[in-house]
């Protein structure tokens, strides 16, 4: 089958963005070097957690970037992500070279890591916005799998290069464990996937009369019947706009019951007003915080039941479990939609989380159970990522989607940063009264902080069943 040049474009995008995702998954990598910051920095486990929520909060800011997106397109975006990113992590890689300075000045840090996140958010968005648009909405589910596969497998490939590379050997002592030689490595990461993301990326849209391109004011389907030339696909400051707002407005949702905001444009008030868009928000929220703050913290739990021998295994179960269910649950999703709402596969999701935070509680200290639950977390995260970005996408208005998502982003950084620092300071209020060690040992550690996560899960659920009677209602209304 001879592939035309708009479909090898678009391939480009998606080989480009997977990259791109797989890049910005280093977030999520926190867990591995959290112990050498601790120890290098003399930081209590609260200071430390907070790194990890700053690292949120900069994802959550994510709004912004999404609307940046949405007005300029893919390759300013990405050059706004350069500049952030690489400033950032070079930043980090400096504070090494004054430890007496950042020792007690830990909110600079703090800045620091949450300007890492903000500055990700950007490639993100390029990453994910670039190919919903560029591909049919048929096959949204599988495309959102792939990118997140490379998003969410990256953590164990960063994982274990810095165990091997940046350890020196030695996994336990962290003397002996490059920081600032890991924080290099990414900005040059950085560097290399935001300037790839400036030359390739691009929106090419065959399949929505609704959109056109801004250079010429022509409609992309046309295009779709033949090879676009180097002067339309160029130089292009958007990825599209509206024709018009009336016939925005005028066009009827292909399923009014499912989608009934799907071909209409809203106002950030009237999104942020939708009690559909709420429900979304706030159960994804509530899900999302639990496979955040519990990969962030693995290691420290795992050193308080004394099983931190096994951290090279457990930091790269939930990424592996992540990457190879992404993929699958995508593709399932498209192929069953019509069948299965998205939306009860998202429930799955809520029910692994919870599920395996109830095992941390019961049985943290076997390890064969501290597996089960890190998969069970992969598992939800999985779907999580895959399929809410993808309800975002087909509930609302796809012009919108990097100001909707990124709004998402947001509530789930805040809540997570409140998780993150509240487990923190239940873990050091267990550990005073130890001496001068900073660390905490037995299940009394972690019971505290995991039952919040719990409550998280179990909001989720509550919050999932009444979406759906609303649903329910709506549909039996039209019928």
């Amino acid at each position: 089958m001879k592939i035309s040049k708009l479909q090898a474009l678009k391939l480009l995008c998606l080989a480009i963005g997977c990259l791109a995702k797989f890049t910005t998954g280093s977030m999520f990598v926190f867990s591995v070097y959290q112990d050498v910051v601790k120890d290098t920095f003399n930081y209590t486990q609260q200071e430390v957690e907070l790194f990890a929520s700053m690292l949120n909060i900069g994802l959550g800011i994510g709004f912004l970037p999404g609307m940046f997106y949405d007005r300029f397109g893919p390759r300013l975006t990405s050059f706004v992500g350069l500049l952030v990113s690489v400033s950032a992590y070079l930043l980090l890689w400096s504070t090494t070279k004054a430890v007496r300075f950042y020792s007690k000045n830990s909110w600079l840090m703090a800045i620091y890591f949450l300007i890492c996140g903000f500055g990700s958010v950007f490639t993100y968005m390029v990453a994910l916005n670039t190919n919903i648009i560029n591909f049919d909405k048929k096959y949204t589910g599988m495309i959102v799998g792939i990118l997140n596969a490379f998003f969410s497998g990256s953590p164990s490939i960063y994982s274990i290069i810095y165990y091997n590379v940046f350890t020196h050997g030695d996994k336990t002592y962290t003397a002996n464990q490059d920081f600032g030689g890991f924080m290099l490595m990414f900005a040059i990461s950085f560097a290399v996937v935001d300037i790839l993301c400036i030359i390739c990326m691009n929106c090419y849209r065959d399949d929505d009369p609704e959109f056109v391109q801004f250079n010429n004011e022509q409609i992309v389907n046309d295009v779709s019947h033949g090879d676009r030339s180097e002067s339309d696909s160029s130089n292009e400051m958007f990825c599209f706009k509206k024709r018009s707002s009336s016939t925005n407005s005028a066009s009827t949702p292909s399923n009014p019951t499912v989608y009934p905001y799907a071909d209409r444009e809203m106002s950030l008030k009237e999104i942020l007003l939708n009690a559909d868009y709420q429900l979304i928000l706030w159960m994804i929220s509530f899900a999302s915080v639990i496979g955040l703050v519990y990969a962030n913290n693995i290691t420290l739990i795992s050193k308080s039941v004394h099983l931190n021998q096994h951290d090279g295994v457990l930091t790269i179960v939930i990424p592996i479990t992540n990457a190879i269910i992404s993929f699958s649950v995508g593709i399932v999703s498209d192929i069953f939609k019509h069948k299965i709402p998205r939306v009860w596969i998202l429930i799955l999701s809520f029910i692994s989380f919870t599920l395996s935070q109830v095992l941390v509680i019961l049985f943290a200290n076997s390890y064969g159970i501290l597996i089960v639950s890190l998969v069970l977390v992969g598992n939800g995260v999985a779907i999580l990522w895959t399929i809410a970005p993808t309800i975002i996408k087909e509930m609302f208005y796809i012009g919108n989607l990097g100001r909707n998502w990124g709004a998402c982003l947001l509530v789930m950084s805040l809540i997570g940063a409140g998780l993150q620092e509240a487990f923190g300071a239940m873990y050091d209020h267990m550990s005073s009264g130890e001496g001068d060690d900073l660390h905490c040992y037995g299940m009394k550690c972690i019971t505290g902080g995991t039952a919040l996560i719990v409550a998280c899960g179990a909001t989720s659920l509550v919050l999932s069943l009444v979406f759906i009677v609303k649903q329910r209602v709506r549909s039996r209304s039209l019928n």
